[in-house]
């Protein structure tokens, strides 16, 4: 293999890296915002209900504990029991989900590419005998 094809191989893989890396770290972002969020909204809920208001809510959050799958679907299908968690479900998609799955797709898309080289190699080196 030349030392180009070399190189190229290199920055396709530096590509996917920075590709997860960037959507885990968007992902890590919006679960950091939706905890926050999360915190403030129930600052708030104290400040102006009191603090009966706010056992009353942690209770109704607690009440409904879910599996970790089971969170994720449902915090970005609107059915999320707490203040913070549509945004916790964006990001934990998009760094169990999106992140893996674009990681998985350019090394699919990467070694289809080198594949398709090698055979084409073939091809070329059959005909000229």
């Amino acid at each position: 293999m030349s030392n180009r094809n070399r190189t190229a191989m290199a920055v396709s893989f530096k590509f996917v890296l920075i590709v997860a890396a960037v959507l885990a770290a968007i992902g890590c972002i919006l679960v950091f915002s939706g905890c926050a969020f999360e915190a403030q909204s129930q600052l708030n809920l104290l400040r102006a209900s009191g603090p009966a208001a706010l056992d009353a809510y942690l209770a109704h959050v607690d009440s409904h504990q879910l599996s970790f799958a089971a969170y994720m679907f449902e915090s970005v299908s609107g059915h999320g029991y707490a203040y913070g968690s549509f945004l916790q479900g964006v990001g934990f998609w998009f760094v169990f989900v999106l992140a893996p799955l674009s990681a998985a797709l350019l090394v699919a898309v990467r070694w289809l590419a080198s594949r398709d080289r090698s055979v084409s190699l073939r091809h070329r080196l059959a005909a000229a005998h």
